[in-house]
């Protein structure tokens, strides 16, 4: 059985772990891979969330610690 590549955003944050309000500001701010119509739904691309993730895990680590003054 095939798995279709064609994710509702539901699906895909349960798959990021993140809430769907989340997924939709990550969208609008340009850092998550956008959704496309299909027919009268919308749809996220599994291949590409997929792919998101993997990004994000090259960019491992916490990130530049905070210096308080």
């Amino acid at each position: 059985m095939t798995c279709s590549d064609n994710i509702s955003r539901k699906e895909v944050a349960r798959i990021v772990n993140v809430s769907e309000s989340t997924i939709v500001r990550w969208v609008h701010a340009g850092k998550f891979p956008p959704p496309y119509k299909l027919v009268e739904h919308t749809f996220f691309s599994r291949e590409e969330v997929l792919a998101f993730i993997e990004e994000k895990k090259k960019k491992r680590g916490f990130g530049k610690p905070k210096i308080k003054r």
